[in-house]
């Protein structure tokens, strides 16, 4: 079968499409025809720098990916027969870029219902378990004014729609490339450029989502953040407190959050799908371009 293999820290370009022995099918094991995959940061982060997530993927040669949605094709003894031919999102940070894989953990297997796409679907891994725990975070620390850069990203309109647009203080910060995408996904929420965000004097909460030090550095000469908040970088050189924060995976918030999209309750936006083949330029287009949704890459085609 076929996989998309990290062998070395070059980054995208050094990625390969490799054949791989399809996995065996053990008594406690589930196999998965991938079907969707998400492009998620995370990846190629891991691609440049084997410290550059909490998790520290330094083990080469790896299977590249975190989870996605695929067709059920064979179930052990041990696990419920009914899965058999299930559309399922599958969480599977051994790597999920790989034409089949095998689930031995039920609580990162979730059926899908039949009107919610393999594309919305697949969207849910690494994006609103993230959002959540940003969301809490912000409850959880009181601030006249919670500024959030990146929040034109899938996990930025997420926090945004899990916080409402009358959340006091709520300041998403676009560049003024996605402005506009930003009101037509979320039309009843403000957002502001970097440069015209007025200087408050109260309590600032700074959440970073975008990952650029350049960024975090202007707002903080203007905003004089009380604490930041990130969840693209593990360290600032500002002297300001700072807390980097991971998702901590919970498979009853997947089950409610695939019912949340089901429902649409809570909208994903995708941008567009990638052949499997077509790995490295899917990564290339989702870290070079403005966000304009989850970037998928498709078995299927």
């Amino acid at each position: 079968m076929l996989a998309i293999i990290q062998h070395n820290f070059t980054g995208i370009d050094g990625l390969t499409v490799s054949q791989r022995p399809q996995p065996h099918l053990t008594a406690e094991g589930v196999l998965i025809a991938m079907e969707t995959l998400p492009v998620v940061p995370s990846d190629w982060h891991k691609e440049t720098n084997p410290h550059a997530t909490a998790e520290q993927a330094a083990q080469l040669p790896r299977v590249i990916g975190i989870g996605g949605v695929g067709t059920v094709i064979a179930v052990g003894q041990h696990r419920d027969q009914q899965l058999l031919n299930q559309r399922v999102l599958v969480m599977h940070p051994q790597g999920s870029y790989q034409e089949v894989i095998c689930n031995t953990n039920p609580d990162w297997l979730f059926p899908l219902p039949d009107t919610l796409s393999n594309e919305a679907a697949a969207t849910l891994t690494a994006g609103p378990g993230t959002a959540l725990v940003l969301a809490n975070f912000i409850k959880q620390h009181p601030s006249d004014q919670i500024m959030m850069t990146g929040a034109n990203s899938v996990i930025g309109l997420i926090l945004c729609q899990l916080l409402g647009p009358a959340y006091p203080g709520l300041t998403p910060i676009v560049s003024p490339a996605s402005q506009a995408y930003f009101h037509h996904i979320l039309p009843d929420f403000p957002c502001y450029l970097a440069n015209h965000v007025k200087t408050t004097t109260g309590r600032t909460l700074l959440i970073d989502i975008a990952g650029s030090p350049r960024l975090l550095q202007q707002l903080s000469a203007t905003q004089h953040p009380a604490e930041i908040v990130s969840i693209a970088l593990q360290s600032t050189e500002l002297t300001v407190p700072f807390t980097f924060v991971h998702e901590d995976f919970d498979p009853l918030i997947y089950q409610h959050f695939i019912q949340d999209v089901t429902d649409q309750k809570l909208q994903l936006p995708i941008d567009r799908s990638f052949t499997f083949m077509d790995t490295q330029l899917a990564q290339h287009y989702a870290k070079d371009t403005h966000s304009r949704g989850r970037v998928l890459v498709d078995l299927r085609h």
